[in-house]
């Protein structure tokens, strides 16, 4: 960090230096940190209220999550994700700090280093459109009206894949790709996406049989919790899975030690894990993308991935298209065919 020799700027009051910084993107800002101690500790109490705005849930951005095998990159549905909480993690993947005393921004201690070890938490949870349908069964006891039975919340079970790995294989891979959307007016129209990580989870074989072997000795409850797969070398991106064998019951009594056969995984969705300060970054980027748009909208079928941005229902107009111009409506429509 440069001297801390009295400059002119010192003299300004904190409100001017506020109204001066603010406008500036946070990359901008972080650029300007080392100038001297003052602008320092100005830009991590801003970087400190920015992060908190993160977490705002009035917002109009949302975070999508798809993770699939390759072979499922067209048939996978994403998944939107619902925030829970900050915590700081460390190498264990399981220390939680109270979001409120390290976001407030009311105080100015700390690092900007340090705010890079905060990790925002969210629950993935399937659209109503791909979940499964669930059997509804009533309570058998005289105390319970058959309105009430009807009216039983039935919890929904999180969204989950399924990983098979071929006798020999020794591990799988998941393509992660987690992306900011701006929501639209219409159901599945997105104003615009920016991507946070696209990445690959590596599942190994012994971990699926070690995160089993958690699971049924902590009997469901969750008071295990497996580590976090990592989508990036970067640690910006990180999900946690609930870990079932989905064929015990089919394989071989005896097996060699040297022996890997064919088995197949069921991993439930517990959380996705993003460093807070990647995710101010990309909705910068998309704040600013939307706001210099030309008003075209993205459409992404809910049911599953597509492999190319379909412009919907916003293609340009022309002017001299009349209503019973058949050929001007041919060429818009070839158009429209290339574009697609």
């Amino acid at each position: 960090m440069a001297s801390d020799t009295t400059t002119p700027i010192d003299s300004l009051p904190n409100e001017i230096l506020d109204s001066i910084l603010s406008p500036l993107s946070t990359q901008d800002l972080i650029k300007l940190a080392p100038v001297n101690r003052r602008i320092y500790t100005i830009v991590l109490r801003l970087v400190q209220h920015r992060l908190a705005a993160v977490l705002d849930q009035k917002s109009s951005q949302e975070l999508i999550l798809e993770c699939y095998p390759p072979s499922a990159a067209l048939t996978t549905p994403y998944l939107f994700c619902d925030f829970v909480e900050t915590s700081r993690l460390d190498d264990s993947g399981s220390t939680l700090l109270d979001p409120e005393t390290e976001l407030d921004g009311s105080r100015s201690n700390g690092t900007l280093g340090d705010l890079r070890s905060l990790y925002s938490r969210f629950r993935p949870v399937a659209q109503d459109e791909n979940r499964r349908p669930r059997h509804r069964y009533t309570r058998q006891s005289s105390g319970l009206e058959d309105g009430d039975a009807e009216d039983a919340v039935v919890p929904e079970s999180p969204p989950s894949l399924d990983v098979h790995l071929d006798e020999g294989d020794q591990f799988s891979q998941l393509v992660t790709v987690t992306n900011v959307v701006e929501m639209g007016s219409r159901r599945g129209q997105f104003l615009g996406h920016t991507n946070v990580s696209d990445g690959v989870l590596r599942v190994w074989r012994a971990w699926l049989a070690a995160a089993t072997s958690t699971t049924s000795a902590a009997g469901g409850q969750g008071e295990q919790r497996e580590a976090i797969l990592w989508a990036d070398a970067e640690r910006h991106v990180g999900v946690r899975f609930r870990v079932s064998r989905k064929d015990a019951w089919s394989q071989p009594l005896l097996l060699g030690a040297d022996e890997d056969p064919a088995v197949s995984y069921r991993l439930d969705y517990e959380e996705l894990v993003v460093r807070t300060s990647q995710l101010l970054l990309t909705m910068e980027r998309s704040a600013s993308q939307v706001a210099t748009s030309s008003g075209s909208s993205i459409y992404i079928d809910p049911r599953g991935s597509v492999p190319q941005p379909v412009q919907a229902l916003y293609y340009p107009f022309y002017p001299m298209l009349g209503y019973g111009d058949v050929m001007g409506f041919g060429k818009v429509m070839e158009d429209l065919i290339k574009v697609v």
